[in-house]
């Protein structure tokens, strides 16, 4: 199987126009990689992009199929070499299933259409084009909460847990193929998706700027799973005292 071990030609990145999504994208940029940032909302995209003269823009929901297929066809036509993708949109919600009334429906469906089934969803409209160039790679953002919970946000650990799950089975099945399928795990990120969370459950957060340059030099590894600062604690902990790690993690987050 070929393996992408430098930042592909051509790169669409799934919410993309702000947090990690844009790192990325102007870090693949920077290198001279074509750079398409994806998202739902066009002035965002456009403004994202103004920043970063050539970089381009494709407005896509990742929780409508019609809008995913829309845009895989648009950018099959636009970027017929198109070999990498990353799917990156996510939100995160603290839903409290202590209250009295039912949390609303919305924002548990909210997190899995965007965070699972869009990811799912986008990684099957893209499979075909990337499976036409000589070496390809899809990447799957998860979450350190991929292999341990956090109390506070249930909806979006199951979201990135089965989307861990979902990766390393893909994986399997593409693994005599020209598509790799990588796995990059980011700790807890500054960024805008714990936009009205209390602001001390975020103090530890890695800076944007240090996450990027981590997850580059992970990306140019050439490995599968790419759990980058806490999240290889994460990863180390779930593996060996997985109950204990998940009260420690929980302990510290509150």
């Amino acid at each position: 199987m070929a393996r992408v071990r430098a930042p592909g030609r051509t790169v669409f990145i799934t919410g993309g126009n702000s947090g990690i999504g844009l790192g990325l994208a102007r870090a693949y940029h920077a290198r001279g990689a074509t750079v398409i940032i994806g998202g739902r909302d066009l002035a965002a995209l456009e403004a994202a992009a103004a920043a970063t003269p050539g970089m381009e823009v494709a407005v896509v929901d990742v929780t409508d199929l019609a809008s995913i297929q829309r845009c895989a066809e648009e950018l099959a036509r636009r970027h017929p070499g198109l070999d990498t993708l990353i799917n990156n949109a996510g939100v995160q919600r603290v839903p409290d299933f202590t209250a009295a009334e039912p949390v609303a429906d919305t924002l548990i469906t909210g997190e899995i259409d965007t965070n699972l089934t869009g990811a799912i969803r986008v990684a099957n409209a893209f499979l075909p084009l990337l499976k036409r160039q000589p070496a390809a790679r899809l990447v799957n953002v998860t979450s350190a909460l991929a292999y341990v919970s956090l109390t506070l946000a249930p909806v979006y650990s199951a979201t990135k847990s089965g989307l861990q799950a979902y990766t390393r089975a893909l994986r399997d099945q593409l693994r005599d193929t020209n598509v790799q399928v990588v796995e990059l795990a980011p700790p807890q990120v500054k960024t805008n998706l714990h936009r009205g969370q209390d602001a001390s459950r975020t103090r530890r957060a890695m800076p944007l700027a240090q996450f990027i340059d981590a997850a580059m030099r992970a990306l140019d590894s050439g490995r599968d799973e790419l759990p980058i600062g806490l999240a290889k604690a994460a990863r180390l902990g779930a593996r060996i005292a997985p109950e204990g790690f998940r009260r420690l993690l929980n302990r510290v987050a509150k």
